[in-house]
């Protein structure tokens, strides 16, 4: 199975549902403005304090899905390449194309995402 590699523009919110982790850092959900993205969205507060994302802004991201976990399956590891502002979240959301969360469990969710056209768009 391929894996998956894309960019996506998400804002930040915290996620209710959930308890604060190890370092007593509440998680966070990664909201999909455009692109495609797995239904592993909810990271820890420390992953989103470690790679440098805040409450209430918005980043292009990368993501790329890493080797999986004997317990918890396929991973993906969240890059933020680039905070964005007003008129930047509508530019850079129409070159990385529609909001699309994609079940991982689903049979279908692994047919034609590991593509990288979100990086060939935006490098034009």
């Amino acid at each position: 199975m391929a894996k998956f590699n894309g960019m996506i523009v998400a804002s930040v919110n915290a996620f209710t549902k959930g308890e604060a982790d190890k370092n007593g850092k509440n998680p966070v959900i990664l909201n999909v403005i455009a692109g495609e993205c797995p239904n592993r969205n909810v990271l820890s507060g420390t992953v989103a304090e470690n790679i440098g994302i805040e409450l209430g802004k918005t980043y292009l991201m990368s993501v790329r899905e890493g080797e999986p976990d004997a317990t918890y399956g396929r991973q993906f590891v969240y890059s933020k390449l680039s905070e964005l502002k007003g008129v930047e979240i509508i530019q850079t959301a129409k070159e990385v194309g529609p909001s699309s969360v994609f079940d991982i469990a689903a049979e279908h969710a692994s047919e034609g995402i590991a593509t990288d056209s979100g990086f060939s768009t935006m490098s034009r």
